[in-house]
């Protein structure tokens, strides 16, 4: 039995994540979702992502959010489709 909890990561992609862990306890929620709306439009405009996508994406993860979660999530969506 593995007990590894790094999950197979290397040093440098902990480090990193703890970066970011680090960056958005600082920043806060609205900064990460700021942050991964701008990458979702970018990859949408580039043509590396598609609305059926991000439709499936929201089908992915809406169970695992509570009412305000999944009404913010409607919001941005609904601004990401229009794109």
């Amino acid at each position: 039995m593995n007990n590894d909890k790094t999950g197979g990561m290397n040093p440098q992609q902990m480090q990193f994540i703890a970066q970011m862990l680090n960056y958005y306890d600082k920043h806060g929620e609205d900064k990460l979702i700021q942050d991964i709306f701008n990458n979702v439009a970018t990859q949408k405009k580039q043509g590396k992502l598609t609305n059926e996508q991000i439709k499936q994406f929201v089908k992915n993860v809406s169970p695992m959010l509570n009412q305000k979660q999944k009404a913010k999530l409607d919001g941005l969506v609904e601004e990401l489709l229009k794109m």
